[in-house]
């Protein structure tokens, strides 16, 4: 990500739904553009990736309010196109999770200083388990532990079920896609950079 401005829209998440809200925030930008992780601010990167065509398409932009502080959470449940999507602190950590998740063949996967910390695989289209549902639940509450006191994700968002709704651009006010950050409101993408 090459950022010409240090000032960029955000998905602001509100606790407890899935409807987000469209911010501005000021990032720290390394000397050619990218996005330097400030753990005093509550805003990592967020990644969407195409995995069903081989398209290469790749939506980046900001996340507010998750609360993660180290490493990253990848997943390959993400309403509807069901795409990865991932949010981290660095590249190296979000590249990680994403061929992780890959090798797990889909599911949901949190990672922290180049580790695997936890995972669920989904091996049925990488949205559906073959697994009892009562081992799905305690595999899930493991994995939310981990999100909460490992990663230090904001204790009033749930670590999963927030992200796979980051991508579903039908419902307000801004989400990101494959083909970028989608503003509900103008019905347009729009981009990561603020316009001045």
């Amino acid at each position: 990500m090459n950022l010409k401005s240090n000032k960029v829209n955000v998905i602001g998440i509100l606790p407890g739904g899935v409807v987000t809200k469209k911010s501005t925030a000021e990032i720290n930008l390394t000397s050619d553009g990218d996005f330097v992780f400030d753990p005093s601010k509550d805003i990592c990167k967020v990644a969407v990736i195409e995995r069903h065509h081989e398209t290469g398409k790749i939506g980046l932009g900001f996340l507010g309010g998750y609360g993660i502080k180290a490493g990253a959470v990848a997943i390959s449940v993400a309403h509807d196109s069901h795409n990865i999507i991932v949010a981290g602190t660095h590249n190296e950590e979000i590249a990680f999770a994403v061929e992780k998740l890959i090798e797990m063949e889909g599911g949901m996967i949190l990672v922290k200083a180049g580790n695997v910390i936890s995972s669920l695989p989904l091996p049925i289209a990488g949205i559906m388990s073959d697994k009892s549902g009562e081992f799905i639940a305690e595999e899930l509450d493991k994995l939310h532990e981990k999100a909460h006191s490992e990663l230090g994700i904001s204790k009033d968002v749930e670590p999963v079920m927030t992200l796979t709704f980051m991508s579903l651009s039908v419902i307000p006010e801004i989400k990101l896609t494959d083909r970028g950050l989608f503003d509900y409101e103008s019905f347009n993408f729009i981009d990561v950079e603020v316009s001045q």
